[in-house]
């Protein structure tokens, strides 16, 4: 069986390239991890960590002796317990998964905790591991002031910062990393369909994906999904015909462009939709117009990658939207709003 290796394009392979020498950085200094839904952020920690302890380089100093996956609900409010948690992975690498579920007091807690002068980590006990934190967020939300994370807390993780990128920055690579995504499916073990295992060379098929893969918003999720597809619609239209045939390619090709943009993606309209502004009862002018910024800076940086790509799209001036924050005229709003239900109460 052939090793599934990480995949992708220039800019890709150089922010893995990257991760396998922060994750092993000698000053254990903190690592954060970014890149939308889908982008393989789990899966390139995994084969970073591997190809660097591959030589037998699991230093105690180092702390690679293994890797261990955390979710936010699985993190500590409280000093004992963070220092007993700290305590159990002593010379490991912890990776904490999407940051921004994080609550306040488990942030605080962190912060206390990666608080170091000799390179170990803890509060009242101190242990040497390594602690690596992911995200799908975009950067300018996390580093804002208390709109998703604690400026002192991201401070303190932030030292070291990798973004693997998504289609709609290397969206050029698309055809590159489909075929490396069908390759790594190894459809050939599949006892039966060995015959339909072959990659898919079909110019429909390439025109959809290269015209959609700024669409692909579960990134290399999507090219599995198209993958999947693609093998068992081949299982579905050949029936029993052994031979590949440009005919039945096409038949295959319709049924999963098709599927997967009106039956297999997440509907994207909801009420929770960054390209939905829903307006609030009781603020006044002032208030609304600022939290109408608030969320077309956060609708514009998902559509466009970063707030400098999405003001130049958008026609604005360098700079504009370096204000679209939480500003002194929403955050009075909301402290008026709740001394009237405290009054009520």
């Amino acid at each position: 069986m052939n090793e599934i290796k990480f995949i992708g394009g220039e800019l890709r392979m150089l922010a893995f390239e990257k991760l396998k020498v922060f994750l092993c950085n000698p000053g254990k200094f903190c690592l954060i991890v970014l890149g939308s839904r889908g982008t393989g952020k789990h899966f390139a920690i995994e084969k970073a960590f591997e190809e660097i302890t591959s030589n037998e380089n699991k230093i105690e100093g180092l702390c690679l002796q293994s890797l261990k996956f955390l979710e936010a609900k699985d993190i500590p409010e409280d000093s004992e317990d963070m220092d007993n948690m700290f305590s159990e992975n002593v010379y490991k690498t912890i990776v904490i998964e999407d940051v921004e579920e994080l609550n306040v007091e488990q942030q605080k807690i962190l912060f206390k905790a990666l608080s170091t002068t000799d390179g170990t980590f803890g509060i009242e006990k101190k242990n040497n591991l390594r602690i690596v934190f992911t995200s799908s967020k975009d950067i300018d939300s996390l580093r804002t002031d208390n709109e998703i994370l604690i400026g002192i807390f991201w401070d303190r993780i932030s030292q070291l910062i990798v973004e693997i990128p998504s289609f709609k920055l290397e969206g050029t690579e698309i055809l590159k990393d489909f075929y490396s995504t069908w390759e790594k499916m190894q459809f050939e073990n599949t006892n039966g369909y060995e015959h339909l295992a072959g990659t898919p060379k079909n110019t429909k098929m390439e025109m959809f994906l290269e015209d959609n893969a700024e669409k692909f918003g579960g990134g290399f999720r999507d090219l599995d999904k198209i993958a999947c597809m693609y093998f068992n619609y081949r299982i579905f239209h050949y029936s029993d015909k052994k031979k590949i045939l440009d005919e039945i390619e096409e038949k295959v090709v319709k049924s999963v462009i098709e599927d997967f943009f009106s039956k297999s993606q997440m509907q994207g309209v909801s009420g929770n939709d960054q390209s939905i502004y829903q307006f609030e009862i009781g603020l006044n002018h002032q208030d609304l117009l600022g939290r109408y910024k608030m969320q077309l800076r956060k609708w514009a940086v998902k559509e466009y990658g970063t707030v400098s790509k999405a003001e130049k799209k958008i026609g604005l001036k360098p700079g504009s939207m370096k204000n679209y924050v939480e500003g002194k005229a929403t955050t009075k709003a909301k402290k008026e709003n709740f001394k009237k239900l405290k009054k009520n109460k």
